[in-house]
């Protein structure tokens, strides 16, 4: 009992590394072709577009769900694409197992690095500033916030130090607006894009561009909430860096941005704030709404065109009826036909005795006769159950009615159709 059911999870985690390798795989392609286009679009139309081109970025969603479409399977150029990726992957499982490999050490080294980043602001002091706690760090590092589900805030304890209040409350403001606008969640979720999705290089050479883009739609926000000028703004991050900057040379250290080093590029993010413009919060709202709006019919369409989770073999999908005689199998075929001689119901399956004998003795059939039918199937060729039965005749009834489990109190049937 206990060998077959180990059995068991090690066929299941097979089919699954070759049903969401089979899947993600296509995504990635697919990805590729994205992530050429929002490239290319921010740097051109829509380069000084902010909003827009930040809502750009939402492209991504419904790629995330093309895996399972018809078009892999229905359609010529579909099929020259991609057929030949499901068939390496059937041949070869550990293909997706090393696929999942990969994933997981992408996954807990990317996220290894947040977990030590959240951690090291725990064990610093907190402080209060216009209302919200403050985590104080020695070090001459930018302000930044950590964590998805319970941000901190980190700031230097020079900046503290050497800045007005004022001065302080603007930084500040920065931050907090990084988190009302959802970018530490949208940072979580682009990590995991590219970590599913590792094979597209322009993923992860795209995350400096897709923070970039965040990181103004930030600036933009805080100096039209803050009051403050763009030159003021900018003047302030200049001096940061200055003052940054001969500080790491006391702790002999390079100064950085957290987690990205975008501290290097501060001076071309001062050239962007130089573009500011006052704009409507009803427009760039509407942008956002109308981005996500495109994502969600985007999505719902390619599900229109796409598999369900399983599906069921209908009245005109083929049959099997194979023959085995204990040690070899003396007769296979297959065939649509089939169900001129067969039919079933849900407890029996009906069986035309002279015909199918007949259809057997022309084979050389010997052995046990199995006949195999509906069920359901995930993919086209990939993964599925389908019913059977054992072909006896006794008597010489002319309509042989066979009995047969539909197998739906099965762990594993019930299992493979939720996957």
């Amino acid at each position: 009992m206990i060998q077959e059911f180990i059995n068991s999870v090690r066929e299941l985690l097979g089919f699954c590394s070759v049903y969401y390798t089979i899947q993600l795989v296509r995504c990635a392609m697919i990805s590729l072709v994205v992530s050429a286009a929002v490239l290319l679009l921010r740097k051109t139309p829509l380069r000084d577009r902010v909003f827009l081109k930040g809502a750009l970025w939402s492209l991504f969603i419904p790629v995330l769900f093309v895996g399972k479409m018809k078009f892999f399977y229905e359609n010529p150029v579909g099929v020259a694409l991609f057929s030949w990726w499901t068939g390496i992957l059937i041949r070869r499982q550990w293909i997706g197992g090393l696929y999942f490999l990969v994933v997981l050490v992408y996954a807990v080294r990317l996220f290894y690095r947040r977990r030590k980043l959240k951690k090291l602001a725990e064990g610093m002091e907190r402080r209060q500033i216009a209302g919200v706690s403050v985590y104080v760090t020695e070090f001459p590092v930018t302000p930044y916030t950590a964590g998805v589900l319970r941000p901190r805030i980190v700031m230097p304890r020079i900046i503290l130090e050497q800045y007005s209040e004022e001065e302080c409350k603007a930084i500040l403001l920065h931050e907090k607006e990084h988190i009302r606008l959802g970018h530490l969640i949208l940072y979580f979720l682009w990590d995991v894009l590219r970590v599913l999705l590792w094979p597209n290089p322009l993923l992860a050479a795209g995350t400096k561009y897709f923070r970039e883009d965040m990181e103004e739609i930030c600036d933009w926000t805080t100096i039209q909430k803050g009051g403050t000028g763009a030159y003021e703004y900018g003047q302030l991050l200049i001096r940061t860096m200055r003052l940054l900057q001969t500080e790491s040379r006391n702790f002999n250290m390079y100064a950085t941005f957290a987690g990205d080093k975008e501290y290097r590029n501060i001076r071309q993010r001062v050239g962007r704030i130089v573009g500011y413009r006052p704009y409507r919060r009803g427009t760039a709202a509407g942008a956002l709404a109308a981005a996500l709006l495109c994502a969600a019919v985007a999505v719902a369409g390619i599900k229109t065109v796409s598999y369900a989770r399983y599906n069921e073999y209908g009245e005109n999908d083929a049959m099997i009826v194979y023959a085995f005689d204990g040690k070899n199998v003396t007769f296979y075929d297959s065939g649509v036909w089939l169900h001129q001689i067969i039919s079933y119901d849900d407890r029996y399956v009906y069986v035309r005795r002279k015909e199918f004998e007949s259809y057997l003795h022309r084979g050389n059939a010997t052995g046990d006769i199995f006949i195999v039918f509906g069920g359901f199937y995930k993919l086209p060729g990939v993964g599925g159950k389908g019913c059977s039965c054992c072909y006896e005749a006794e008597g010489g009834e002319e309509i042989v009615k066979i009995p047969y489990d539909s197998q739906e109190s099965d762990w594993r049937v019930r299992l493979l159709k939720i996957l």
